[in-house]
């Protein structure tokens, strides 16, 4: 059946954010944080690594008397210096909003400029952090580096904050499966439709946002009208294929299937969506909503179909199974 509230909230990053977010350089008048433990991390995905970092910066601050602080980036570094930037596995947003949930005092985003970029880690603690706090502690992955080249490298921090009464602390990561926990190895595990393992990962099933606009129109005479969802540029996407999945409207969650890339049968539609989700159980008009897709399950590789028959055949086939696992009502999360 259908995950409990509480798994549903976590999914789509509907938890109650408790610390206030702060924009540094953005004009805004606001005291300084005072004596902090800040984590320090670009936090794409805020997966079970980033939490595991982020609890142990918490327990610190409690011990210190401290705040604890969260120090983020906007844009992610790599979008300002990346050749090639990866997709993101999730938006600011709701980066913001987990960081502001996850148990800190507060978190302080710096504007990612060519600047920020061409710092060494002396002139960013100097320059940047040391406007808003006074730092007693950081702690960051043990393969974190910082500034122009990636040159101040967890080692060469510690030298450096040692003599300023700075401890740095670069955490082991923490593993999966005999891997380490990353951004990149859970984009690598989304394009190969391992959605399941990814979730275990993040700590919720991987999640896209988008708005729902036109499509073809022929799978309500089909039997299973699909809502043709354009997804936000830049976020990491599970690799082509049928899935079973959540869809969040209007604060409502409703059991999904989901069709990811262009479906072979119908590739030379110029209507044809990119990702079409089939909404059980829901009835209405849902074209311009805003809507959020949690992948929960891969159920097969996308495939052209001899007829319409076997279309039809195969899909609602895909739906019942779903529908055996989550039900067909929606549950209420806002």
């Amino acid at each position: 059946m259908m995950p409990g509230i509480g798994a549903l909230r976590r999914d789509f990053i509907a938890l109650p954010a408790t610390a206030p977010v702060l924009r540094a350089g953005d004009g805004t008048p606001s005291p300084s944080l005072g004596d902090a433990v800040i984590a320090i991390g670009a936090f794409d995905g805020v997966h079970v690594g980033h939490r595991s970092l982020l609890a142990q910066t918490v327990a610190d601050a409690r011990s210190r008397g401290a705040a604890a602080v969260a120090v983020t980036f906007d844009p992610d570094p790599d979008r300002v210096v990346g050749r090639a930037p990866a997709p993101k596995l999730m938006g600011v947003a709701d980066r913001l909003r987990a960081l502001a949930a996850s148990g800190v005092d507060a978190v302080l985003v710096i504007p990612f400029t060519r600047e920020v970029a061409g710092m060494d880690h002396a002139g960013f603690f100097d320059r940047v952090l040391a406007l808003r706090l006074r730092p007693l502690a950081v702690h960051v992955g043990s393969d974190f580096r910082l500034g122009r080249g990636g040159a101040s490298t967890v080692e060469v921090m510690r030298a450096w904050g040692a003599d300023r009464g700075l401890e740095v602390v670069g955490h082991e990561l923490v593993c999966d499966d005999g891997s380490a926990v990353s951004a990149t190895r859970i984009r690598r595990l989304l394009r190969e439709r391992r959605v399941e393992a990814a979730a275990s990962e993040l700590g919720r099933h991987p999640m896209l946002r988008g708005r729902i606009g036109s499509g073809r129109g022929q799978g309500t005479s089909m039997g299973f009208p699909t809502a043709n969802i354009v997804v936000d540029e830049g976020l990491a996407v599970p690799g082509d294929g049928v899935y079973e999945g959540l869809a969040l409207i209007d604060g409502t969650v409703w059991p999904a299937a989901v069709n990811v890339g262009l479906p072979p049968t119908f590739a030379g539609d110029p209507d044809s969506a990119h990702l079409e989700a089939n909404l059980i159980g829901f009835t209405g008009d849902v074209r311009g909503s805003e809507v959020a897709l949690a992948f929960t399950r891969f159920l097969r590789p996308s495939r052209a179909f001899s007829s319409t028959d076997e279309l039809i055949e195969t899909v609602l086939g895909n739906i019942d199974d779903i529908r055996s696992e989550l039900g067909d009502e929606g549950v209420r999360i806002a």
